[in-house]
């Protein structure tokens, strides 16, 4: 089994973000934007409306992304993930343009599991220039955040295969998983 960091494909694909006066007229609040510790959001959500740029890339909005610490999806790759991710975090009803989004809010935590090799995380300033983690204790655990870098998103083998065999694009998985 691997273990990949997940990262946004904004080379090849338009990015999605939330304007934050949307974010905070709902009442999500600040915290939304800027605090990235693990939080559920569900009981108190008001579907946003998603904003989604072309910086440097082709205007082709990608069936899945990546927006700070979620997982944002298009209907069609919450039709082909909402079973395999439902276990591990929440989903949270967005729109973009009438279409329908979701945000994947990732909140099964690495260092819960005991899944951090001890020893392992080595820090350059504040960005992560090393960590392991024991795959055995994530074997049936599809993607999952750290308290080491809540900004990042990790998935096992399990994952990147059906998100290739479901043919969604949108996302790079890397094996290195530092903040490098």
């Amino acid at each position: 089994m691997s273990i990949y960091k997940v990262s946004e494909n904004d080379s090849d694909f338009m990015t999605p973000y939330f304007e934050p006066t949307a974010v905070l007229k709902k009442r999500v609040g600040m915290k939304f934007l800027f605090n990235t510790a693990p939080k559920s959001y569900s009981e108190e959500w008001e579907p946003l409306e998603l904003s989604i740029k072309a910086c440097d890339s082709a205007p082709v909005i990608p069936t899945i992304s990546r927006w700070q610490n979620y997982l944002v999806l298009h209907e069609a790759a919450y039709n082909a993930l909402e079973g395999t991710l439902s276990s591990f975090g929440e989903f949270l009803p967005c729109t973009h343009q009438g279409a329908k989004f979701y945000l994947f809010n990732p909140l099964t935590i690495a260092e819960d599991l005991n899944a951090v090799v001890p020893g392992s995380v080595a820090r350059d300033n504040d960005l992560i220039s090393a960590i392991e983690f024991d795959e055995d204790k994530l074997k049936e655990v599809p993607i999952f955040r750290t308290k080491e870098s809540n900004v990042s998103i990790y998935c096992t083998e399990a994952f990147k295969e059906v998100v290739e065999a479901s043919s969604l694009d949108g996302l790079f998985f890397s094996k290195n998983l530092t903040q490098y």
